[in-house]
């Protein structure tokens, strides 16, 4: 029995000694196999199983927040998610009674020891998360949008905010960070209500009504008259803009701009645009020119702004430039500077016809054809009249010598067609005189005939050609003045019988182009017949007009 005894004595004594060496020396605040959490923290300190507890392990779930169709996905951390660590190592580091440490000492061998952990939640830190996230509730509502009721500017949307349950929505993430586990946590927002958002409109509004309140007067330098913008013409052109933080307020720059310039409609210098004048020594001259004025400059706009914001009740406004009016550099851009083709035709001195020839050529000296542009006689010079300086003169009619008012003019257009065939330009429209007339080159040569009988010439260089037609007692001469681009020479002619009477000459050109010496080949064509004669050999009908024609405008009578 004593031996019995004395064993157990040594048994006991083993362990505490083993007890106080193994978990009062050597261990820590907390027995071995001890876990918080799923964290181990057995043998450690008070401070380094806190340190342990709080890295982040614990609260780093991620965890989505979704309102709507919107989403947010966080971790439990970002939410204000802590571990309260004072309150879990309380527990893990209980000590029992003397007597029973031992026992729990030798309990901690062979077995473990879990406690689950105690979170917190940082409410405010929750809320700031929630209601700063664009991603939730479209945070970015933008400037109030305002409209005109009645003359007066009010709120046309009001923006509201949802009100989240922050109790409900702080209970819904320690849920989810107690729960723990691997994958992503899913919370709908718990939302109680709505709530407006002051976007400043009132203030807004308050700001637009005092710019506009009184209207506002405008005045252009030399006009007497004052023109004037109601208050509800003012509003209606304004604009809002910027940020709810720094709102701004503008001018529909196009509405006010043009609003402007219907007031202002008969105000202006019309200008003159520049014209080109040939010296006694062939040189081209550009006479200078005045660009005009109308209202008003492109910061109209600018200037009633700060006039309304300055509180001025007459706002005065700049004339600008015409910009219909074209000035000295749209003039030297036309590369007018050389002759580029020139014929003559000669008359018999003291004529009557001679009179409409020296007239036509005064109404089309320093005519200008812009590139791609044309020249038409009939719309240039319009109806030749007795007001408009012509006299009567010989003129063919249904294939008949007559006279009448602009007779003779036909030698002009016939000398302009053939200063244009050498200078290589174009024709639209175009018709010979029906009976050939032997002071004009055989097959080459044009009549006109108001409206419908014309002679167009088309300018398909990329410079200018001036016009500038001459005359003395015995003759008239068209000089077309640009820069040598093309040249143009007949290089053949040849004749086919229509009907019994009628002739159709076909006159080919050659035109060269100077830039790369590249040739080409076209064609003009006249007809004539017989006076009083039709093609089939029949007397021609009083009634009946002239078919001597190459464009599709209806024949007409002749003008020789």
């Amino acid at each position: 029995m004593r031996n019995a005894l004395l064993a157990v004595v040594a048994v006991v004594a083993a362990v505490v000694a083993g007890w106080v060496l193994d978990d009062k020396v050597l261990g820590g605040d907390i027995a071995r196999n001890t876990s918080i959490a799923g964290v181990d923290v057995g043998r450690l300190d008070i401070d380094e199983a806190a340190e342990l507890l709080t890295d982040g392990r614990l609260t780093d779930r991620p965890i989505e927040l979704r309102h709507d169709t919107n989403t947010l996905t966080i971790t439990a951390a970002e939410l204000g998610v802590m571990v309260d660590a004072e309150l879990a190592l309380a527990d893990a580091a209980e000590q029992p009674g003397l007597i029973a440490q031992p026992i729990r000492w030798i309990g901690s061998l062979f077995g473990n020891r879990s406690f689950d952990v105690r979170y917190t939640v940082d409410v405010d830190v929750l809320g700031e998360v929630v209601a700063g996230s664009d991603s939730f509730f479209d945070l970015d509502f933008g400037l109030p949008q305002l409209e005109l009721v009645n003359g007066r500017f009010v709120e046309a949307d009001v923006a509201s905010l949802p009100i989240v349950d922050t109790d409900e929505l702080r209970n819904l993430v320690l849920d989810a960070a107690i729960t723990g586990g691997n994958g992503t946590a899913v919370i709908e927002i718990p939302i109680i209500g709505s709530e407006a958002v002051d976007r400043g409109a009132d203030e807004l509004i308050a700001e637009a009504h005092r710019l506009t309140k009184n209207g506002i007067a405008l005045r252009v330098p030399g006009v007497i008259t004052r023109r004037r913008v109601s208050q509800s013409a003012l509003r209606s052109w304004l604009v809002f803009g910027g940020t709810i933080d720094e709102p701004t307020i503008s001018l529909d720059e196009q509405l006010a701009q043009s609003t402007v310039e219907t007031l202002f409609i008969d105000y202006g210098d019309a200008g003159d645009e520049p014209t080109f004048t040939v010296d006694p020594a062939g040189r081209v001259r550009i006479v200078g020119s005045s660009p005009g004025a109308v209202c008003c400059t492109l910061d109209t706009p600018e200037r009633i702004l700060a006039g309304m914001e300055a509180g001025e009740r007459l706002v005065e406004l700049r004339p600008r430039e015409d910009p219909d009016v074209q000035g000295i550099e749209w003039a030297k851009s036309l590369g007018i500077v050389e002759v580029i083709g020139e014929f003559t035709t000669n008359f018999q001195p003291n004529q009557t016809r001679n009179i409409n020839i020296q007239r036509i050529a005064e109404l089309t000296q320093g005519a200008v054809i812009e590139p791609g542009g044309e020249f038409s006689i009939n719309d240039y010079v319009g109806r030749r009249t007795r007001e408009n300086g012509f006299v009567d003169a010989g003129v063919i009619s249904n294939g008949v010598f007559t006279t009448s008012v602009g007779g003779g003019i036909s030698q002009y257009a016939t000398t302009l067609f053939n200063a244009a065939f050498f200078a290589g330009l174009d024709f639209g429209d175009y018709q010979s005189h029906s009976i050939y007339i032997s002071r004009y080159p055989y097959g080459r040569e044009a009549t006109v005939n108001f409206p419908n009988v014309d002679l167009e010439i088309l300018n398909t260089t990329p410079y200018g050609v001036l016009l500038w037609p001459t005359t003395d007692e015995t003759s008239i001469t068209v000089t077309l003045y640009g820069t040598k681009w093309v040249e143009g020479e007949q290089t053949g002619q040849t004749e086919r019988r229509q009907g019994v009477s009628c002739i159709r000459v076909t006159t080919e050109r050659t035109r060269t182009y100077l830039e790369d010496g590249r040739t080409e080949i076209d064609t003009v064509f006249a007809r004539y017949r017989p006076e009083g004669v039709r093609c089939d050999g029949s007397p021609s009908d009083p009634a009946e007009r002239t078919t001597t024609t190459t464009s599709t405008v209806p024949p007409a009578t002749t003008v020789p």
